[in-house]
């Protein structure tokens, strides 16, 4: 047998280190506390109460809107602008209403073509412009889109030419939530009946092997039915659409949904029987097979405890696909609720009428691995996840979740094969100022991280902070980092390291399991 190098040496001993590691109880709380390094920021010229932010990927510059303002700020050239969106004609409370009525509001910045959708509350005449080199267009009716005045309950997803939206298009229009389609394939919403009182999550889109069968996801939360003391008073959910749904056939079903279902998600640790019902976000991990593809759900309790269960889309299209809707004890149609139908058709009336007044399926989604319990709890309250991909040193591939706290600050931690390790915390607004956007660059491995007056960028390795040796170096559990060149740094992206090294590995290897 050969003598292996020190680089693949050094390989063998990080993977053997994150095997101990994962070996091991998981560490819920933070192993380091600090403040980010190599953080670069942007001060808003004034203090904006409801911030809204748009970064594309891969680029260094970051958009946040404002009270009939928009800025540019690109970290890498210093280059900063502002752009005036006024109020246009006056809107239509400027003599009613409160103060925040009277203004415009930016509430969505999203990607339009080649340029951005800006779209803002406009005094309660909501309004849309679309914005593409420096230039802003004519505006146009932005009602289904922004809000008449700001909204925390307001979920918007633009999926190129379509745009679904859960914002009333009227004032009159009661206080119902629906989830619509408010822009391509023909306008649609929710039956009033099938949801109550949502709040809601996130949503995306998701595409399958046949376009008719594509299909659009949301999450919230809403009322329990069951009142009795013991049930929870939230129940969340995952609901689906049919990207093609074409409506009904008769007048009160032609501008409704009539593929919508929806199924309680489960988040529930089997050891404590702790019950995590409420549901506070989402984030979605993509993958070339849609079933595949994961949503890591943030959940709360009443405690003020929080747990992130992991689900697939694969199961939970199995849930939809198989059960039976809770209360329904008749026949199925030929066409079973919730079923996507080909190009051009449209659901057929029975099958609508079943699905309307029985929209949840009886099964639960549970979240996946054999032990159908949740990745990790603690008593941290976290508000915000993101999940960050990362090809370490040893050639495997470990997700960073990204949490952000009620406190200002964001937990960052390590999923590895039998535990998580909360490896690190940082401290982003010392004066915990509430977070109230965390955005993930994965190309470039940076995370844009926004307050009411200001963003930050934060590089998501950051191996500087832990000591300048080689034992705190690869005791760090951080799967960005290694030992090299006499320093502690970045070794994710894939990068053979160099050959030469001053690490005494062998004399670690006691130590390696702490």
């Amino acid at each position: 047998m050969g003598r292996r190098s020190p680089v693949a040496l050094f390989v063998a001993l990080w993977a053997s280190q994150l095997g101990l590691w994962a070996a091991g109880r998981s560490k819920v709380n933070p192993r380091i506390i600090t403040a980010p390094q190599g953080a670069r920021e942007y001060v808003f010229p004034t203090s904006e109460k409801y911030p809204v932010f748009y970064h594309k990927e891969n680029s260094s510059a970051i958009f946040v809107g404002g009270e009939g303002k928009l800025y540019y700020y690109d970290f890498a050239t210093y280059e900063t602008y502002t752009e005036d969106f006024p109020v246009i004609k006056g809107g239509q409370c400027m003599n009613s209403g409160g103060p925040e009525d009277n203004k415009n509001y930016l509430t969505l910045l999203g990607e339009d073509g080649n340029g951005m959708l800006v779209c803002g509350t406009g005094a309660c005449s909501p309004t849309c412009w679309h914005w593409e080199q420096k230039k802003k267009g004519s505006p146009s009716d932005g009602r289904g889109i922004a809000p008449f005045s700001p909204d925390s309950n307001s979920l918007v997803v633009v999926d190129g030419h379509d745009i679904y939206s859960t914002i009333k298009k009227s004032q009159q229009n009661g206080k119902i939530p629906r989830f619509r389609r408010v822009r391509g394939g023909g306008e649609l919403y929710t039956s009033d009946t099938v949801m109550q009182n949502p709040q809601f999550v996130k949503a995306t889109t998701l595409r399958h092997e046949e376009p008719h069968q594509d299909k659009i996801y949301y999450f919230f939360r809403e009322d329990n039915p069951d009142k009795s003391p013991e049930a929870p008073r939230n129940i969340s959910r995952v609901a689906q659409l049919c990207k093609e749904d074409k409506g009904g056939t008769s007048s009160l079903s032609a501008s409704k949904w009539t593929t919508f279902l929806k199924a309680s998600l489960i988040c529930v640790d089997p050891v404590t029987k702790g019950n995590f019902n409420w549901l506070q976000d989402v984030f979605f991990v993509p993958s070339s097979n849609w079933r595949d593809s994961k949503v890591y759900g943030l959940f709360t309790n009443t405690w003020g405890s929080s747990a992130v269960c992991v689900y697939s889309f694969g199961d939970i299209d199995n849930v939809f696909r198989t059960s039976k809707l809770k209360g329904y004890n008749g026949p199925n149609p030929d066409v079973k609720p919730g079923q996507c139908v080909s190009s051009g058709q449209h659901t057929p009336s029975e099958t609508f009428k079943i699905a309307d007044s029985h929209p949840e399926v009886e099964d639960r989604v549970e979240p996946i691995g054999p032990t159908k319990s949740p990745l990790f709890h603690n008593k941290h309250r976290y508000q915000k996840i993101g999940v960050h991909e990362v090809s370490a040193a040893d050639g495997r591939r470990y997700n960073v979740l990204y949490l952000a706290t009620d406190k200002g600050s964001i937990h960052k931690i390590v999923e590895l094969p039998d535990g998580v390790q909360n490896i690190m915390e940082l401290q982003v607004f010392p004066k915990k100022d509430s977070i109230q956007s965390m955005i993930l660059d994965h190309q470039r491995a940076m995370l844009y991280v926004g307050s009411t007056y200001k963003v930050m960028e934060i590089p998501m390795d950051m191996c500087g902070v832990y000591r300048n040796n080689c034992e705190s170096c690869l005791l760090a559990r951080d799967p960005y980092c290694g030992w090299s060149d006499g320093r502690c740094q970045s070794v994710y992206r894939g990068r053979q390291l160099p050959e030469h090294h001053s690490c005494p590995f062998l004399s670690l290897l006691p130590q390696l399991s702490c």
